[in-house]
């Protein structure tokens, strides 16, 4: 549900985004369009990558910024549907766009893109016609794939690696019999 929010407004939208971290960046003190979904699915990438944060390079555009950085003026980013970021390991490491774009893909954004040459920030949006996934480096039309898995050669494990996952030994002793394991979190 596309929401819109007074420039002025603090709401804090799920646990790690709030409102001002989609503010157009032309300066104006404009309203915020902003679809709700994609904050929404924004907190389910946080949590899938174990982020330690995502930053929003670009969120809401007003259609004269959003042409002043190249675009239509009516695109995604206009609509409240998009957003440009960066995102960050539990060791404040910029994580991939190549996992990145992969995470999202498993999440259901509807466009989702590499946007830069170092492969640290990505596009994702919540469009739900016309599902785009691509690599904006590549050429000036910009390559375009159906699976980001097959796209940039790499397996499940490569994006959500069981070495990232926190694991804890434990000993149980039953009848004077001790198993000791350890348990992984999910």
């Amino acid at each position: 549900m596309i929401k819109t929010y007074k420039f002025v407004y603090d709401t804090q939208l799920t646990e790690h985004f709030n409102v001002r971290e989609f503010r157009c960046k032309c300066g104006g003190n404009h309203d915020i369009k902003l679809d709700t979904e994609l904050a929404d699915k924004l907190e389910k990438l946080h949590s899938a990558l174990k982020c330690s944060k995502i930053i929003i390079n670009s969120g809401y555009r007003c259609a004269a910024h959003d042409k002043n950085v190249g675009g239509s003026g009516s695109g995604q980013h206009v609509n409240g549907t998009a957003a440009d970021i960066v995102c960050y390991d539990s060791n404040g490491r910029v994580i991939s766009s190549k996992i990145v774009c992969c995470a999202a893909q498993d999440i259901g954004f509807g466009g989702i893109a590499n946007i830069d040459a170092a492969y640290t920030a990505s596009h994702v949006d919540v469009r739900s016609l016309n599902f785009w996934k691509g690599d904006e480096t590549v050429t000036s039309a910009y390559s375009v794939c159906s699976d980001f898995y097959e796209y940039y050669k790499l397996k499940k494990s490569d994006v959500y690696p069981v070495s990232s996952k926190r694991s804890k030994k434990f000993a149980v002793t039953v009848d004077g019999v001790t198993y000791q394991g350890t348990l992984l979190e999910k």
